[in-house]
């Protein structure tokens, strides 16, 4: 089923509603092997977005592929879905990372394309964003999917505490862009989680529009 209207909040099972831009700086992940948590995003229900189309409009396409050139990752893309207790998990895999279908489509013309994993796993070591923090704006996205690729270029990169990541990231509306989403700042082991999500935003080269955090 299509969550057609839907605003998230990247958490460990907890959800966020706020709603204020704030940036937090990014941490170290722990050093050595250590018990790493699977990152979920929490999903409520909120407005209908407004369709887009007409002549001229993309074709949405089912992502296959994610590549970041600069940080040397080329990994595949699964679909990620909702569960009974409402939230959206990543691939096992840490070397794939998640796509949430339900949101914007790369080639959309509308809304943002949520692509999320974990930095890191203790048996499966470093995940395919685990250096997220590092990218840089200007730095090129490049989504491969069943109609062609996509090409993006990052904005900018933010770090936000799980309890105020703002609602916003995954906006279903606006201009078309991409965000990436993983876990950064500190390592609680006693909670078996990070402190922050590390969010990148990227919007379509050539762009369509631009909506990102100033």
């Amino acid at each position: 089923m299509v969550a057609s209207a839907a605003t998230l909040a990247l958490a460990l099972g907890v959800s966020s509603m706020a709603m204020v831009l704030t940036h937090i700086p990014v941490g170290s992940p722990p050093a050595g092997p250590g018990p790493v948590p699977v990152d979920v995003v929490a999903i409520r229900p909120t407005d209908h977005p407004a369709s887009w189309a007409g002549a001229g409009a993309p074709t949405p396409a089912v992502p296959m592929r994610l590549r970041l050139p600069g940080l040397g990752v080329d990994a595949p893309v699964a679909p990620v879905g909702v569960g009974a207790d409402g939230l959206l998990g990543v691939p096992d895999d840490p070397a794939v990372v998640g796509w949430w279908p339900d949101g914007a489509a790369p080639g959309s013309g509308r809304g943002t394309v949520v692509i999320d994993g974990h930095v890191d796993t203790r048996a499966g070591g470093p995940g395919a964003l685990s250096r997220l923090r590092v990218l840089r704006p200007g730095a090129e996205a490049t989504v491969l999917t069943d109609a062609g690729a996509v090409r993006y270029v990052v904005q900018t990169v933010r770090s936000y505490p799980k309890d105020a990541l703002p609602a916003e990231v995954f906006a279903s509306t606006g201009p078309p862009r991409l965000v990436l989403i993983t876990c950064g700042g500190a390592f609680d082991r006693h909670a078996r989680r990070y402190a922050d999500n590390i969010v990148a935003y990227a919007v379509p080269d050539p762009p369509a529009g631009v909506d990102v955090p100033a």
